[in-house]
């Protein structure tokens, strides 16, 4: 059962968009602050039951808190944006350089699949998401050093699958199964 209450909510809002409004200017581009604003009051609504009798330090909080989430978001997605730049850019290198990055891809996907599937989620979070150990294990609810060591092992067998990738020969032609009856024969 829901046990928020719309007017009380409206009150609140109303009451303080503009500080919280105020406190993010002061420490993000306008562009920002009204995205910002909206998220804090959406954990307050959210939350509604769980607010404190002085909610303005905690709206602040929550705003802070949302801010530092957006810039986070940022900082990956410029990050995605200079990687794929780099892609880009090397795909003016010919045919044999595209064909060379398609083989080190399936490569890398067929050593991602080696792995377990808790492996790969600590893989992907590491080095497709770019977060740090700590953020991981907040993420997936786990001790740090717990983590860093399960982070540890994946990114050795992904390197033990990658290496095997490297030795092993092309695909081999296609066998026929033992069971069948060759029709040409008779």
């Amino acid at each position: 059962m829901d046990d928020r209450d719309p007017e009380a909510f409206r009150a609140l809002y109303r009451a303080h968009y503009r500080t919280v409004c105020r406190f993010l200017t002061a420490r993000t581009d306008r562009g920002l602050v009204e995205d910002v604003a909206a998220e804090t009051f959406l954990v307050a609504w959210r939350r509604q039951s769980e607010l404190p009798s002085e909610v303005v330090p905690w709206l602040l909080a929550t705003a802070r808190r949302c801010l530092a989430n957006q810039r986070r978001a940022r900082g990956r997605r410029d990050a995605l944006v200079d990687r794929l730049g780099e892609l880009i850019a090397c795909d003016a290198g010919g045919v044999e350089d595209a064909l060379a990055r398609r083989e080190e891809l399936r490569a890398v996907l067929s050593a991602l699949a080696a792995c377990t599937e808790r492996e790969r989620e600590l893989l992907l979070l590491s080095y497709w998401d770019g977060l740090a150990p700590r953020e991981i294990a907040a993420v997936l609810e786990l001790n740090p050093v717990l983590l860093r060591a399960r982070l540890h092992r994946a990114s050795r067998r992904l390197r033990e699958a990658l290496a095997g990738e490297e030795t092993r020969p092309g695909p081999a032609a296609p066998r026929r199964p033992q069971n069948t009856i060759d029709l040409t024969e008779t």
